[in-house]
């Protein structure tokens, strides 16, 4: 499901703000807000509603101006999209033209997907896309039978937008598992090589087998066990720490703020894993709270990363296509309506930090994402303050890499 965010040729222009960035905080913690925020996943249902609710409350520090010749077509949109008819988008977020009978032939033929990706795409090399000549190398469950002769399922652990996701065990070890039900309405696929034959595969299981570690490695990223792809809705069985919770109730767990060294270890974690994920050749493009979670099995906690429900390849050219969490959303890509993935990875990373060092996200709707400073407290240290500053820079190019934030000092005093 696409994010259709407003139509209108207006955008934000801010005026220079005299908040420093380490003013101290200027509203109370919020975890309910952060939980709220986090939350509100990008679709087109009542997208346009919730913009012009938006909109109507901005203050007047902002004022608009118009855009003239801003068109981007779907050629610029580097993602996995090029060989699925189902997410291949036309300029400015509608559909691109494409007949039943190119559908048809996308789907049964290697050639006719070639052709579809060379159309539509220019910025991403083969090699950065699943292809008709990458490898499935788990299997999927042939029938509902099979998934229920393999899996117990068990009580309920979430309900969001685009599916469901269960506690479970595998029969054969009672290893524990997390079982994910997604209707097939909210698929994508992409065509890969599925036990010799060319097939169009889900892309989240596509992009789960892109970041599965080799049998040496290990990985922060909860793992892909099984899939069952059946008529109405795609199962994934994925791996699930035992005990664990998301960031958001550990925060709780926490007294809703966590002390800076805590803060600092669970980040430290992530910048690791997301440069993993991105060396893996996989733009997540959904870091948030929930997709968070935390082992705490010992003192230490340990960060596990969740959900490429709205993940793509990774690409050196920009996307267009709007994907994730509305509060969690870059302000290039709210202005613009474009976005690069490193800068979009790192903006994430900045939001969830400040979210565990203040309890709630630094910005509450898209006047304040793309207008204001941050009000970073400044009983936080100075190289705190930094890194997370550097994250939350208005424009992407300002915003260090994931290579340069794990060399930052902040982090290399651990």
């Amino acid at each position: 499901m696409k994010l259709k965010l407003w139509q209108s040729t207006n955008t934000f222009q801010c005026q220079a703000s005299n908040r420093g960035p380490t003013s101290s905080l200027s509203r109370p913690s919020n975890i309910e807000e952060v939980q709220k925020s986090s939350k509100r996943k990008s679709n087109s249902n009542g997208s346009k509603e919730r913009t012009r609710k938006r909109r109507k409350g901005s203050s007047n520090t902002c004022h608009t101006r118009t855009l003239s010749g801003i068109r981007l077509s779907s050629a610029q949109d580097a993602e996995i999209s090029t060989a699925s008819s189902t997410e291949t988008e036309g300029t400015m977020g509608q559909k691109s033209e494409k007949t039943d009978e190119q559908r048809k032939k996308s789907s049964k033929t290697i050639n006719a997907t070639k052709d579809l990706s060379h159309k539509t795409t220019t910025t991403t090399s083969s090699s950065d896309k699943p292809s008709p000549s990458s490898s499935v190398t788990i299997a999927p469950l042939v029938s509902k039978d099979d998934f229920v002769a393999k899996y117990t399922q068990n009580k309920l652990l979430g309900r969001g937008g685009f599916g469901s996701v269960y506690e479970g065990y595998r029969k054969d070890d009672n290893l524990p598992v997390a079982i994910k039900h997604i209707p097939q309405t909210h698929i994508k696929r992409t065509a890969m090589s599925l036990n010799g034959k060319h097939a169009m595969v889900p892309v989240e299981v596509a992009l789960l087998l892109k970041v599965k570690p080799a049998a040496a490695e290990t990985s922060a990223v909860v793992a892909l066990l099984d899939w069952c792809d059946l008529p109405n809705e795609l199962i994934l069985v994925l791996e699930r720490p035992v005990p664990c919770m998301d960031l958001v109730k550990f925060m709780v767990t926490r007294g809703y703020i966590l002390q800076e060294h805590e803060a600092k270890v669970i980040t430290k974690q992530l910048v690791d894993t997301l440069i993993e994920v991105h060396s893996k050749g996989v733009f997540h493009r959904d870091i948030k709270l929930d997709n968070i979670l935390i082992e705490t099995s010992s003192n230490v906690p340990r960060v596990w990363l969740i959900d490429f429900g709205s993940g793509t390849v990774l690409a050196d050219g920009g996307y267009t296509t709007e994907e994730g969490t509305y509060d969690y959303f870059t302000p290039k890509g709210l202005q613009w309506r474009r976005y690069k993935a490193e800068p979009t990875t790192v903006w994430q990373l900045g939001l969830v930090l400040f979210a565990m060092l203040h309890g709630h996200l630094p910005f509450k709707h898209e006047r304040e994402i793309v207008c204001e400073e941050p009000a970073i407290s400044e009983g936080l240290s100075p190289e705190c303050q930094n890194f997370l500053l550097s994250c939350l820079f208005k424009k992407p190019g300002a915003r260090p890499s994931l290579e340069t934030l794990k060399n930052h000092s902040w982090l290399m005093t651990l």
